[in-house]
């Protein structure tokens, strides 16, 4: 501090056209501009001399949105508090509140593969989506085209349905497939990180989940999904193949998140994939309680939404949340 004083000092003399020694011997008076000046410089100097405060946030709102279904897999369209458990950690969660989503607009993201090993089933998904959007979309409702092989190709925001047509026309088709840095791409696209307010958000992958390019991993693209709060829901368009290694990507992706996972060999199964997801994400949940108090920043934490009664129900979200940094 003395040092800081002396500089202080310095500075005035300086500034007063004075030497160091006058102003030690006192000879003339400071002007009062002077005075003044020194007093600024004083106290900025001090100020940069203190550590500068440390501060940490961390999530202190938990956001999750659930989807709720029945033992035949139909999502229902009443859930209360009283008829689930919420744990994170492990621990139970003492309050929540718990409110249907219906009136928050889509933010939903269509994911296109339009590499090599997807060609053949292009004109099926090109056609289905073009009539299920047309009756889906809503005023207030965004979504996003993204089409991608060894990169994204096409990106088109759609809010009114005439303009479906025109964003899945494709610019190139074929070629290598990077599947991971597309997703990570849409999952931390500006329309799903704009705003605080609670949205009900989506990312609708058509692809054999096969990635032969991308930089990203599996693992980073499920946790860009689920700090942005994304539903993952996958369709594959061929025969099931349960041990398929693209089959199981997809499955885990959707898992993962909250989303469900389709295969689909027609037209008409395309449809119902569509128009379930539709249905999930019209009558979906949103659930909201404080963070506990031991959460560090950075962490992820776990969530589990358990059913309190044995009746059939089942509960997705995605399978926890990042605290802040």
């Amino acid at each position: 501090m003395r040092t800081v004083a002396h500089l202080a000092v310095v500075l005035t003399c300086v500034v007063g056209h004075r030497s160091l020694a006058e102003c030690n011997r006192g000879r003339r008076k400071p002007a009062r501009r002077t005075a003044l000046v020194a007093l600024l410089l004083f106290a900025a100097l001090s100020a940069l001399a203190q550590s500068p405060p440390l501060i940490r946030k961390r999530v202190s709102e938990v956001r999750l949105t659930l989807v709720a279904t029945d033992r035949n897999e139909h999502p229902l369209s009443r859930l209360s508090p009283s008829d689930i458990k919420v744990l994170d950690n492990g621990l139970p969660v003492s309050s929540f509140d718990l409110r249907p989503a219906v009136d928050f607009p889509l933010q939903v993201a269509l994911v296109l593969d339009r590499s090599g090993s997807t060609q053949k089933s292009w004109a099926l998904v090109h056609d289905t989506l073009v009539g299920s959007f047309h009756q889906s979309l809503r005023p207030g409702d965004q979504l996003l085209v993204l089409g991608f092989n060894h990169k994204i190709e096409t990106e088109r925001t759609v809010v009114n349905p005439a303009q479906l047509e025109d964003a899945l026309q494709p610019r190139t088709t074929g070629g290598l497939t990077a599947l991971y840095d597309a997703l990570y791409y849409a999952c931390n696209h500006s329309m799903f990180r704009a705003g605080t307010e609670a949205q009900r958000r989506a990312l609708i992958l058509f692809s054999d989940g096969e990635d032969n390019l991308s930089i990203h991993g599996l693992g980073e693209t499920i946790a860009r999904a689920e700090l942005n709060g994304l539903f993952i829901y996958t369709i594959a368009t061929h025969a099931p193949r349960p041990r398929g290694e693209g089959d199981i990507v997809l499955r885990t992706l959707a898992a993962s998140t909250g989303g469900r996972a389709f295969v689909v060999q027609n037209a008409d199964q395309l449809k119902d994939a569509l128009a379930t997801i539709d249905r999930e994400l019209r009558s979906s949940f949103l659930l909201f309680y404080r963070s506990p108090d031991d959460s560090a920043a950075g962490d992820f934490r776990r969530v589990n939404i358990v059913p309190v009664q044995n009746t059939g129900l089942s509960v997705r979200s995605r399978e926890g949340y990042f605290t802040a940094p």
